[in-house]
């Protein structure tokens, strides 16, 4: 496995004497990294939902125009539902399922897309001139760029989130 960036951590690889490690952030080494983690809900949150974390909560990302830059600091997807305050799982590094509900514009995922964070919360996109969803001439919908990963089927999504690319501010 390459190299990897999971929530404020560089997972750097090598291979001592046969056995592929990870340097975690040039201080200490792990043989595996984390995929998922838990956090506490800050609000009601539905399974295949995009997240961003405050403090120890999280809560359902967006990169529309005018929000607070925490909001499209995206860091993984939902794998349950979970009530506000419950403990909810979150895909950092890993497979998600994902329905029609988690995806703008479209019922399913388009398998070998990339897909984007949405200006609706807690939704994906793929690129597109489509109503509703990232264009080049739709620009100051967004505020935020942000990868969030390849659909692997129409329900499955690789997710790999990316940094934010601050479009409009």
């Amino acid at each position: 496995m390459p190299d990897r960036a999971i929530f404020n951590r560089k997972y750097t690889s090598f291979t001592p004497a046969g056995t592929q490690v990870w340097l975690v952030n040039g201080v200490g080494v792990t043989t595996t990294f984390p995929t998922t983690q838990t956090f506490t809900a800050g609000q009601n949150l539905i399974q295949g939902q995009v997240v961003y974390v405050s403090g120890t909560s999280v809560f359902s990302a967006t990169a529309l125009s005018g929000v607070p830059a925490a909001q499209y600091e995206a860091i993984g997807i939902t794998s349950a539902s979970a009530g506000v305050s419950s403990g909810v799982a979150v895909i950092l590094d890993d497979v998600a399922v994902l329905g029609s509900a988690n995806i703008t514009a479209e019922s399913t995922l388009v398998p070998g897309e990339y897909y984007y964070l949405s200006k609706y919360s807690g939704q994906v996109t793929r690129y597109s001139t489509a109503s509703g969803v990232i264009s080049a001439s739709g620009a100051s919908q967004y505020q935020a760029l942000v990868g969030i990963g390849t659909a692997l089927s129409t329900t499955e999504l690789e997710v790999e989130i990316d940094q934010p690319v601050v479009i409009y501010g």
